[in-house]
C-alpha cells in the first residue's frame, strides 16, 4: 500500500518504523520539517519523502496525521479535494471530537477515521521512536457515532498487522474517558512535581528522598508542554470536570479518616481489574491463566515453550505471587485457537493452565 505519514515525532516515527519493518510490503512516505525528514529517510524510518504536500497524498491508500490537533485540522483542510473516498485519512491525536467536527464542517472528500493509539512516552521527537510502541497497545478508532459507515478494512488490517488492540468508540465517549485516564494523570503529575519542587527549594531533602512511588507518579511530568497544549485546549471541559471530581476525592480522603480504609480497599479492588474489560474491542484477546511454582526461570520456560511452537503471546501479566509457594500468570492470545494450543503445550509441561 501507499502510506503517507505526516509528522515523524514519537507517534508518527514509531508507526513508520513498525510499518517499515514489514519488509517490501508497503511504500512508506514521510512528511515533516526538512531536517527531520532528511534524518528519517537516512535512518530508514521512511522509504521516501513527500516532495509536494498535499498533492503527493493523492492516490494514497492511507494517510496518517501524527501532528498536534490544531495542525491536524489544518492538514485536513489542505487534503480536502486532493484525496477521494478511496483514501483513508486517520489521525493519531489524543482528542477526537474537535477533529471530527472539522471533518463534517468542511465536507471532507476522503474517508476519515479518527485514531488514537494509547501508547507513548515522556520523551518526544523522532529520536524517541520505538518499533514496538504500538504492539499490544489499545488503539482507539472513532467515527462520530456508531451509525456512520463501518471502519475501512484496509485500515483495520494495517493496524492489526502491528498487533495493536483495536477498540471502536464514538468520539464524544473517547474524549470523556481519556480526560480521566490520560489527561488528569498528566495534570496530577505536574501539580505534584511542582508542589514538591517548591518545597525542595528551601530543603533539598525533598527530592533527595524521593523514592519509587514518587518517581512513578511524576514520571510523565517530564512531558513537554508543546505536546500537551493542544490536548488540554481541545478537551478543556472534560479535563476541568475530571480535576474537580478528583479534588473532591482528595478532600474526602484527607478529612474523613473513617472512610480511609474503605477507600484503600476499594482502590485495591479497582486496580486489580485493569485491564479486564473487552467491551468494544474489534478483536478481543483470549486470556489463559497459568499456575506456576516459585522457581528460577519459570517465565523463560513458559515463553520458550510457546515460542518453539509458534504460539504468539500478545500480553503477559503476573496476577499474584507468594514467595516460596508460587503464583498465577495471565497470558493473552489473539485467538481462541492460539489460547487452546497454549493450554495444551503448557499442561504437557506440568503447568496448570486453563482459559479464563
Amino acid at each position: 500500500m501507499k502510506i503517507v505519514i505526516a509528522g515523524l515525532g514519537l507517534m508518527g516515527g514509531s508507526l513508520a518504523l513498525a510499518l517499515s519493518r514489514q519488509k517490501n510490503k508497503h511504500r512508506i512516505i514521510g512528511w515533516d520539517f526538512p531536517p527531520i525528514l532528511e534524518q528519517a529517510v537516512k535512518n530508514g524510518v521512511v522509504g521516501e519523502a513527500v516532495k509536494n504536500w498535499p498533492q503527493d497524498c493523492a492516490g494514497a491508500d492511507v494517510v496518517f496525521l501524527a501532528t498536534p490537533v490544531s495542525v491536524i485540522k489544518q492538514q485536513m483542510r489542505e487534503l480536502n479535494g486532493v484525496v477521494d473516498k478511496s483514501t483513508v485519512v486517520s489521525d493519531l491525536g489524543s482528542t477526537k471530537s474537535e477533529v471530527l467536527e472539522e471533518v463534517e464542517r468542511i465536507e471532507f472528500t476522503g474517508t476519515f477515521v479518527g485514531g488514537h493509539p494509547l501508547a507513548g512516552s515522556e520523551k518526544s521527537g523522532l529520536q524517541a521512536a520505538d518499533t514496538l510502541l504500538m504492539e499490544n497497545a489499545i488503539y482507539v478508532l472513532c467515527n462520530a457515532t456508531f451509525d456512520t459507515p463501518p471502519l475501512p478494512d484496509k485500515l483495520v488490517q494495517l493496524l492489526e498487522s502491528l498487533k495493536a488492540r483495536l477498540l471502536h468508540l464514538p468520539a464524544v465517549e473517547h474524549d470523556r474517558i481519556v480526560a480521566y485516564i490520560s489527561h488528569l494523570p498528566q495534570i496530577i503529575s505536574v501539580a505534584l512535581m511542582n508542589l514538591v519542587g517548591g518545597k525542595n527549594e528551601s530543603n533539598p531533602l525533598y527530592v533527595k528522598m524521593a523514592a519509587g512511588g514518587f518517581r512513578d507518579l511524576t514520571r510523565i511530568a517530564s512531558s513537554p508542554y508543546s505536546m500537551w497544549k493542544d490536548i488540554v485546549d481541545s478537551n478543556a471541559k472534560n479535563i476541568s470536570k475530571a480535576v474537580n471530581e478528583f479534588s473532591k476525592q482528595l478532600d474526602q480522603l484527607a478529612q474523613r479518616q473513617a472512610d480511609l480504609e474503605k477507600g484503600f480497599n476499594r482502590a485495591n479492588q479497582y486496580r486489580s481489574e485493569i485491564p479486564r474489560s473487552h467491551k468494544g474491542f474489534i478483536s478481543p484477546l483470549i486470556d489463559v491463566l497459568v499456575k506456576v511454582r516459585d522457581e528460577v526461570g519459570v517465565i523463560a520456560k513458559i515463553s520458550n515453550a510457546l515460542f518453539n511452537e509458534a504460539v504468539d503471546i500478545r500480553d503477559i501479566e503476573l496476577i499474584k505471587m507468594r514467595e516460596g509457594e508460587g503464583g498465577i500468570f495471565r497470558l493473552s492470545f489473539a485467538s481462541e485457537h492460539d489460547a487452546e494450543r497454549a493450554v495444551g503445550i503448557l499442561n504437557s509441561l506440568n503447568f496448570e493452565a486453563y482459559i479464563r
